[in-house]
């Protein structure tokens, strides 16, 4: 298979273009703003006492689920389904674009602006920065954004308009989203949450929320990186079958 960098940049133009619109941009702020809305409610039910693991791990694991599901799943299905609206999805195909130069313009432009925000929230959170194995965090947080938009680009592929895009996504957001975030209070949950990709990095943040290490152990690591491997195969079989890909 042929991979043009040129071809690649073309497709990240188009997408850099898509995140710039005006409710792609209020996501992330929303983010960031409700994060901190939720440090500040809870430090008041405290009385201004320092939050405990628990909830600080709780503010964390909100905004970092609501960055890379909302941002990767909704920001990418959305800028997918607006391109086969506007029939620029069908152009990119007749260029020659290969499903894999397509795949990395599209995935590059949304992972970076989800990385972006996976790091503000960190001193936004009230977590420590001390608390935390920086490398690792970028690593598992990498992942889970990468896999996130994947899926998001497969919805994109069934979705017929920006409003069906959104319809669909939802469930998806759903499951990722709260089953992580509430994932310590029940057992089941819990269980549920360590199967994945966003389980992991709930994980994550609990133990160094705590003070303890984290480190991937093998079901950690089975979870992460099969589920992305899953996604990108996918990916690549519904953009043939729907005839994307240049013969």
């Amino acid at each position: 298979m042929n991979f043009s960098m040129r071809k690649v940049s073309a497709v990240m133009w188009a997408k850099s273009r898509a995140l710039t619109d005006k409710n792609m941009i209020l996501g992330p702020v929303m983010i960031l703003g409700l994060t901190v809305g939720m440090r500040f409610l809870y430090q008041s039910m405290r009385n201004g006492e320092p939050l405990t693991p628990t909830l600080l791990s709780m503010v964390l694991n909100l905004g970092l689920n609501m960055n890379i599901t909302m941002t990767g799943m909704f920001g990418t299905s959305a800028a997918l389904a607006e391109e086969k609206e506007k029939f620029t999805l069908r152009a990119l195909m007749t260029s020659s674009v290969s499903s894999l130069e397509f795949f990395v313009g599209s995935i590059l432009p949304p992972f970076l602006e989800i990385m972006a925000v996976n790091v503000a929230l960190i001193p936004v959170s009230g977590v420590s920065m001390a608390m935390i194995n920086v490398p690792l965090y970028l690593l598992v947080t990498a992942i889970a954004s990468v896999t996130s938009c994947i899926i998001g680009m497969i919805i994109g592929i069934f979705a017929k308009n920006q409003m069906s895009a959104s319809t669909l996504t939802s469930p998806a957001m759903l499951v990722f989203m709260l089953i992580p975030t509430f994932g310590n209070f029940t057992p089941f949950l819990e269980k549920l949450s360590g199967f994945l990709f966003t389980g992991v990095v709930a994980k994550m943040v609990s133990s160094y929320a705590a003070g303890d290490a984290f480190s991937l152990g093998i079901l950690n690591t089975a979870v992460l990186f099969g589920e992305i491997v899953l996604a990108v195969m996918i990916f690549a079989a519904c953009y043939r079958k729907n005839g994307y890909e240049a013969d």
